[in-house]
């Protein structure tokens, strides 16, 4: 494999540029056609999946901030798409879920979402999607131990003083 040349040809940067672009093409098409915005959209998806969650459950399941879970929450909320509930074992705690109309709007957006995944699977040379999707796993297994890694690291060394 080649050394990179530039800060482009990072893996980090070609993943964030593949991300930032298919995050353009959903996010307009999901904001044209549904009326939600991408960030709704992954909240929708996360509740879909897990059933009752919490907005901190979902920013830790998509690796990002909780203030940006909670804007996209509130949204959804106001809109009647997703409810709350204290939590049973803890009440400062709200548990989140669809409503009727959030399920139905995430039946009527999933299948959108899947033909986008096949539509870039298909792009792929044969045989090789089951392969993309193992090392992407690899690597993000990786990426989270560089995390733990550094997060261990600051809490080894002292506090610094303001």
């Amino acid at each position: 494999m080649k050394e990179p040349k530039s800060v482009l040809d990072l893996l980090s940067s070609r993943l964030l540029r593949l991300s930032n672009t298919l995050a353009l093409y959903s996010g307009r098409r999901y904001r044209d056609q549904f009326g939600v915005t991408l960030p709704e959209w992954r909240v929708i998806s996360i509740i879909a999946v897990h059933g009752a969650t919490t907005a901190r459950d979902i920013s830790r399941v998509l690796a990002t901030d909780k203030g940006w879970v909670g804007l996209s929450v509130d949204s959804l909320r106001h809109r009647g798409l997703v409810e709350g509930s204290p939590d049973d074992r803890d009440s400062r705690k709200i548990r989140l879920t669809l409503t009727e109309e959030g399920r139905e709007l995430h039946g009527l957006i999933a299948p959108v979402a899947r033909q986008r995944q096949r539509r870039l699977l298909a792009a792929l040379p044969k045989d090789t999607a089951d392969t993309l999707m193992a090392c992407l796993d690899r690597l993000q297994i990786e990426a989270d131990r560089m995390l733990e890694e550094l997060d261990g690291s600051r809490a080894d060394r002292p506090a610094s003083r303001k």
